[in-house]
């Protein structure tokens, strides 16, 4: 096949797909990501080929989209911000660019929030395949939307009415309005159900860490999809101090960013001090990081999280749907600050299964607090035991290998 993927959004939304993209060059297909100027590197050194859509990645904009997102306490609130800023500010160059790139490839697979590019594939009348890491955002009578508790089925729908009405009368008619614009045919319930594809959507998500939740047909599990890094290496400071004494606390808030990187990097450091722990700290998209000669904590660039996170006792993370995975995967329990929308789904999914402690969200981070959830998780042995059991369950799992077998029958079917 050739098979066009759409990346859209931060590094927990790419590189999954660039994970995707390799392995299905490895099978045999010709493989076209479409993606910002950032990515083109990683994208080239997996071998596949980059058209660059959308124009620059504007750092200062995002981190001051991130500054209005964390203070916003309605979990609805920011999908109306991704949708405006993160989505539909630059839609049309996004379409029209991904429109070009599309022509003459027989398959489209994008992100299940990536408007433009479904557009795009609709109007190349292309087949498209969505690809979700949430699962907690797909309507379900086995589950509730985030905040909601799970008191049963009857309970679940009526919410799930409740949460479709609210997105049908504001973020649905921004990105019905988009469509238009361009031509296209609005769709109805497009945040609850018809941003997903009707043909095929990705479930890149754990089953072992996801209860098993029944979707509509359309829906399938696969697993997690990791990027592998095989060349690591790591650099010999960072190996002289994982030897030099006892493992130990991982920080890490990816992609996430914000204005603050300085006072947030204060709050972390100490936070260490007053549990007089040792850590690692990696900088991010969020600058963390201090140049304070401290011996306990080692302020990193970018490290592998496949290759960091067994190294730690625990790991401070920001409870994205990529490094959650990873976490559980290293068979360590987290402490999760969530910053935006589904990462305090994450946070709260991991603090009932009994491997980390409530969630911290970064509005109401301190170091007191943050020293409380660490030294939580270090008192209480049967954390890390149940992270040891999920992470072994999670092995058995090759998401990649159920993705692309999936994309091959969706092919096969479709002539």
């Amino acid at each position: 096949m050739k098979i066009a993927i759409a990346a859209w959004g931060t590094t927990g939304d790419v590189y999954p797909l660039l994970a995707l993209s390799e392995r299905l060059l490895n099978n045999g297909h010709q493989v076209c990501v479409c993606a910002p100027s950032i990515y083109r590197d990683r994208i080239v050194e997996i071998g596949a080929e980059f058209y660059e859509v959308g124009g620059s990645f504007d750092f200062a904009e995002f981190h001051q989209t991130m500054d209005t997102m964390i203070a916003m306490r309605d979990p609805m609130a920011p999908l109306l911000l991704i949708a405006k800023e993160g989505v539909l500010k630059r839609g049309e160059k996004w379409y029209n660019d991904c429109l070009a790139a599309m022509k003459g490839y027989d398959l489209v697979i994008c992100h299940s929030i990536d408007i433009p590019a479904q557009e795009a594939a609709i109007r190349n009348n292309l087949p498209w395949i969505t690809v979700t890491y949430c699962p907690g955002f797909i309507k379900a009578s086995d589950h509730a939307p985030y905040p909601f508790p799970n008191w049963g089925r009857m309970f679940n729908v009526f919410v799930w009415k409740l949460v479709r009405l609210r997105l049908k009368n504001s973020v649905d008619p921004l990105f019905n309005q988009f469509i238009v614009s361009i031509g296209g045919k609005p769709r109805a319930f497009m945040s609850s159900d018809e941003m997903y594809s009707p043909y095929l959507n990705l479930l890149a998500a754990s089953p072992s860490l996801c209860s098993a939740i029944r979707f509509k047909p359309n829906h399938k599990w696969t697993g997690v999809w990791h990027l592998g890094q095989p060349d690591y290496e790591p650099p010999s400071e960072l190996k002289d101090f994982l030897s030099d004494g006892a493992p130990p606390i991982v920080i890490s808030f990816g992609s996430m960013g914000g204005s603050d990187g300085k006072e947030t990097t204060e709050i972390l450091v100490d936070a260490v001090k007053i549990i007089n722990q040792r850590a690692i700290i990696q900088a991010g998209w969020g600058l963390l990081g201090t140049q304070d000669v401290n011996p306990n904590i080692y302020c990193a660039e970018y490290i592998p999280h496949q290759w960091l996170f067994p190294q730690a006792r625990c790991v401070v993370h920001h409870g994205g749907a990529g490094t959650t995975a990873s976490v559980c995967r290293a068979k360590v329990p987290s402490v999760v600050v969530p910053h935006i929308v589904d990462q305090f789904y994450w946070g709260k999914l991991l603090y009932e299964l009994g491997i980390a402690p409530k969630s911290l969200p970064r509005r109401e981070l301190t170091a007191k607090r943050l020293a409380q959830r660490i030294e939580q998780v270090l008192e209480t042995p049967t954390m890390t035991e149940r992270a040891e059991s999920l992470g072994t369950q999670m092995e058995s799992e090759d998401g990649l290998t159920t993705a692309v077998d999936l994309i091959e029958s969706f092919h096969i079917s479709e002539k």
